[in-house]
């Protein structure tokens, strides 16, 4: 406390102002909830003066800083220089730079040739200022709500533009000393890559250098469902266990305490740049300045002043930073266990306030961590019980003390690596064994901001509950309510939904019926890769179905399949189903006749061998009813395997609309259903074009027959083949009949209810 002045009021509002800098303005009124507790604060009346021209002039400061986003423009000379925020993958190098307007700009540089992405990846890229010649880019689209924002992506980044370049003019080294620190850290990375085995690199880049760029998106995954991935983040307790080693080293070497805290708290801020300058990294490194000086007499704190005085510095520096997750759980589960120090106090075992330290952080996070993704780990209240000693006593110390040694005695290192190497790998087959185990995740979708808000003031009355003294069971009310309430919402939802998501080139649906009864997916979208792999290509395919349907299905709540048809066997339609296998629980898969026996359908295949999910062959006559909606397979019909023509064909009828999902089904396919079903009455029809628009589907003859209501086109962004073909587009014209495409409107959601059908679109 500084006098009786409490900085946190006077920070908070620094915060609101930054949220409120980005729009709507009328976030700046949140502050008009201190108003309690200035008036509690009787005697205090610089404080509520101080926060009121905090939340004005921070405002109007934050609001001149914020970049206006650059739209496509000719091609111009631009020279900048590299952050450590960029990737060489394949044939681009893509990360976020500065320009010598200090502008934060994402770029992506075209190599040439192989020999220039050697001579890259020999170099370390933020120590040299570069000059290109290129033009700024429109930012691609987001596929749906629920997806990467390439938009969002910068804002949180301060960034104001996406830059595309191929030509290179020159580049010439930099001085000064981050660059220096910055190439320090990037001779500890490769130093770590020469003498660390294989197996052991990425931990020790993520624990020693706060670079996770290495890691295996499968580990990674495993990670998140243990609720462990905060332990590959340099954060207090990494700053904290590394600031009490060296002090207590320098203090053995009969150095004065002041002059080791001073040293100290002027190696700190170095070392937060060197290990990548993430928000948690900087929020414990000027935490635990604060304390310092408060240790040395200098300076009188409170804890959450000092926690409010470093993110209120951090966000008038960097205002975007209220935008990343990263730094909104920080500083979030700082402030929840400064909070919960009286219920801390409480517990005599060490188990307990471990299990306590979880618990809190996990229930004050749980809001965030649902908004930006969806879903929320349920173990890792009890795995965060054995990890986090194990990190913090063993893996954490150890590597600092493997990096040391490879260092001054490589061969003693080599010895300590034989020992622990088999030890860190069977725990890492334990963390695989544990993830692999069902039923650990609790996805009840994004919530809206009024759900939002229940659970935050859920848990803020839960945790005054249990401060004030009231039993745990009878405060935990607070929690579960809510939680409840989350929980259900998806389910309370009375229309039928048809999502047609926009996995680029390629197919994928989604089917909820009222109150997710019962949830379809039809196809999974995926990517067809042509010739073999050179240095153009990617370290990894982009998976449409891990990065595209997967969040879809998340944000919406829904963590179970009823029933996954892949129409047939093509790439750009199955692709994408393993990695939904792997992480949402399918009841039971349809295929078209013989398709399984397709070398595109083995992994499938052995996923759902793996995990016991029946696979039946459908045709021509199956069908199935579910209250006023009923499902038929009009096509193929049973025999040899024919590709396109041998798509699942279904047709969905409800009150008020009916669907046709037609796969890639061509010509031949379409006249026989015209044979078979011509004379049917199709009510309002809503077609799934076939084969994404090509000439080789949608024939005059089947598109008069049906005369959909609404064409649903289904296809890729400049793609190769030319869909939608302009035959096709004049067919539609020629009898105006309506239509729209996943290229052109994003994700296209028809939604019927009581009879009548609405669409709304993702752009």
């Amino acid at each position: 406390m500084i006098g009786s002045i409490r900085p946190i009021y006077v920070c908070i509002p620094v915060a609101v102002s930054a949220f409120a800098a980005y729009g709507p303005v009328q976030v700046l009124f949140l502050n008009l909830l201190l108003i309690p507790i200035f008036l509690r604060r009787k005697k205090d009346y610089l404080t509520p003066f101080l926060a009121l021209a905090a939340s004005l002039i921070s405002y109007f400061f934050i609001s001149v800083q914020i970049p206006e986003l650059k739209q496509a423009g000719p091609p111009i000379t631009l020279t900048l220089t590299w952050t450590d925020q960029l990737k060489i993958d394949g044939g681009v190098l893509k990360g976020f730079a500065k320009t010598d307007s200090h502008e934060t700009i994402y770029v992506r540089l075209k190599f040439i040739n192989e020999r220039q992405k050697t001579q890259f990846q020999e170099i370390h890229i933020p120590s040299y200022r570069f000059t290109l010649y290129g033009a700024f880019e429109d930012l691609p689209p987001a596929a749906h709500h629920y997806s990467f924002n390439m938009e969002n992506y910068l804002k949180a980044n301060g960034a104001s533009g996406m830059f595309e370049s191929s030509e290179l003019i020159n580049y010439q080294r930099n001085t000064g000393l981050r660059t220096v620190l910055s190439e320090r850290r990037w001779q500890v990375k490769n130093h770590i890559r020469e003498t660390f085995p294989d197996s052991l690199v990425v931990e020790a880049e993520s624990l020693l250098i706060g670079d996770r760029s290495g890691m295996d998106e499968d580990l990674a995954a495993s990670y998140r469902t243990l609720g462990i991935t905060h332990l590959f983040a340099i954060s207090g307790l990494h700053v904290g266990l590394l600031t009490f080693l060296l002090r207590g080293l320098l203090i053995r070497l009969s150095i004065r305490k002041q002059t080791v805290d001073t040293l100290i708290i002027t190696l700190l801020p170095l070392y937060a740049v060197m290990a990548g300058g993430a928000p948690s990294v900087w929020r414990a490194v000027s935490v635990t300045v604060l304390i310092l000086l408060t240790a040395t007499g200098r300076f009188r704190i409170r804890m959450d002043d000092a926690l409010a005085m470093s993110a209120c510095c951090f966000i008038l520096l960097r205002p975007n930073v209220v935008f990343q997750p990263g730094f909104q759980l920080s500083y979030l589960a700082a402030f929840s266990l400064v909070y919960s120090t009286r219920i801390l106090s409480r517990q005599k075992s060490g188990l307990a306030i471990s299990f306590l330290v979880t618990t809190i952080t996990q229930l004050a996070l749980y809001p965030v961590l649902l908004h930006h993704f969806y879903e929320l780990s349920l173990s890792s209240f009890v795995v965060n019980l054995i990890y986090v000693p194990i990190y913090s006593v063993i893996i954490l110390p150890g590597n600092i003390l493997l990096l040391i040694l490879t260092y001054l005695s490589p061969w003693i290192a080599g010895i300590i690596f034989n020992i622990y190497e088999p030890i860190r790998n069977w725990l890492g087959y334990f963390t695989e064994f544990l993830s692999s185990l069902p039923y650990q995740m609790w996805v009840p979708g994004k919530p809206t901001a009024v759900l939002s808000v229940l659970a935050v003031v859920g848990t803020i009355l839960f945790f005054i509950s249990i401060e004030s003294g009231r039993k745990p069971i009878l405060a935990i009310w607070f929690i579960l309510v809510p939680a409840l309430i989350l929980h259900i919402y998806p389910y309370t939802d009375p229309t039928l939904k048809v999502t047609f998501l926009d996995v680029g080139q390629g197919d994928a649906i989604l089917i909820e019926l009222p109150r997710k009864r019962k949830v379809y997916v039809i196809d999974t979208g995926g990517t067809i890769n042509f010739g073999e792999r050179n240095w153009r290509s990617p370290e990894k395919d982009f998976e449409v179905g891990g990065k595209i349907v997967v969040p879809f299905l998340k944000g919406r709540g829904i963590n179970k399949i009823d029933k996954l048809i892949l129409t047939h066997a093509d790439s750009d339609h199955i692709e994408g189903a393993d990695e939904l296998l792997e992480e949402i629980t399918v009841k039971e898969i349809h295929i078209s006749p013989n398709s399984e026996k397709e070398p595109t359908m083995e992994k499938v295949l052995h996923i759902a061998m793996k995990k016991g999910i029946p696979i039946f062959a459908m045709n021509e006559g199956i069908g199935w009813k579910d209250g006023s909606t009923v499902f038929n397979y009009i096509a193929p019909a049973k025999g040899k395997y024919k590709g396109n023509d041998s798509s699942l064909v279904l047709l969905m009828e409800t009150v008020g609309a009916s669907f046709l999902f037609t796969g890639d089904l061509e010509i031949d396919g379409e006249k026989r259903i015209i044979r078979n079903y011509g004379r049917s009455d199709w009510g309002k029809l809503i077609l799934k074009a076939g084969h994404h628009g090509s000439r080789t589907s949608s024939s005059d003859v089947f598109i008069n027959t049906l005369q959909p209501v609404l064409t649903i086109l289904s296809y890729g962004r400049n793609n190769r083949y030319g869909h939608p073909h302009l035959e096709v587009l004049d067919t539609f014209e020629k009898y105006n009949l309506p239509t729209l495409s996943t290229a052109e409107n994003g994700t296209i959601t028809v939604t019927v209810r009581k009879g009548t059908y609405f669409i709304t679109t993702s752009r």
